[in-house]
């Protein structure tokens, strides 16, 4: 495939809304011609989808490009946008940080996690404990992400109800487990307690039985 902004007959470094205003003409330019009969209306077909995959990269670098911008190569409202749903935006965000360092593969593991690619995610965040593994968040974030996936009956579309990188819900399992633990206990102590009673009930029962058929002799 040729260069992206050749077909675009710019340059990489144009600026963003000149590139953006360049692919709207060409794309009505072209998407006219492949109307039209014979050779110029396939012509014109090859140029849009030529045009079309050219734009996916340009458009991609803009946002980058954007991106480090605004964001200054720092993670600024990665996670803002990362709560709002815009995934695309945050993964742009997260790629104009230039320093990979245990922080960066966390986002990029949160990213993925939200894209339901829990596979991913897990190496991403394995990563992150591998340059920083004394950071309890991620190692707790990994434990919870191990239930997640372990479980048969947890599956990806149960982000809210069961996000390893949510604090409350952490705290909430933490909740749960102890109540759990309580239920356990309470009810082998009132199995032991009915245990007992029925022995105890089978024993006077026995005694009465006996005492009548003294009586009855």
């Amino acid at each position: 495939m040729k260069n992206p902004y050749e077909i675009l007959g710019l340059n990489s470094d144009a600026d963003p809304d000149q590139l953006r205003a360049r692919y709207e003409a060409l794309r009505a330019r072209y998407g006219e011609q492949r109307f039209q009969d014979g050779e110029m209306g396939n012509e014109g077909a090859r140029l849009l989808s030529e045009l079309e995959s050219a734009w996916k990269i340009i458009e991609s670098d803009i946002n980058k490009r954007e991106a480090n911008k605004k964001f200054g190569g720092s993670y600024g409202e990665l996670e803002s946008l990362i709560r709002e749903g815009a995934y695309d935006k945050a993964q742009d965000a997260l790629d104009s940080i230039t320093n990979r360092d245990a922080k960066w593969h966390y986002y990029q593991s949160i990213i993925f996690y939200k894209r339901d690619w829990l596979s991913e995610s897990r190496a991403q965040l394995v990563l992150a404990i591998q340059m920083d593994p004394n950071n309890t968040k991620y190692q707790e974030s990994l434990r919870k992400l191990d239930m997640v996936m372990g479980n048969p009956n947890a599956n990806a579309q149960q982000v809210n109800n069961g996000n390893p990188y949510d604090q409350q819900y952490q705290q909430q399992q933490y909740g749960q487990q102890y109540q759990q633990q309580q239920y356990e206990q309470q009810r082998a102590t009132n199995d032991a307690a009915n245990t007992c009673a029925n022995c105890a009930l089978c024993y006077c029962l026995t005694e009465s039985c006996c005492t009548m058929t003294r009586c009855c002799s």
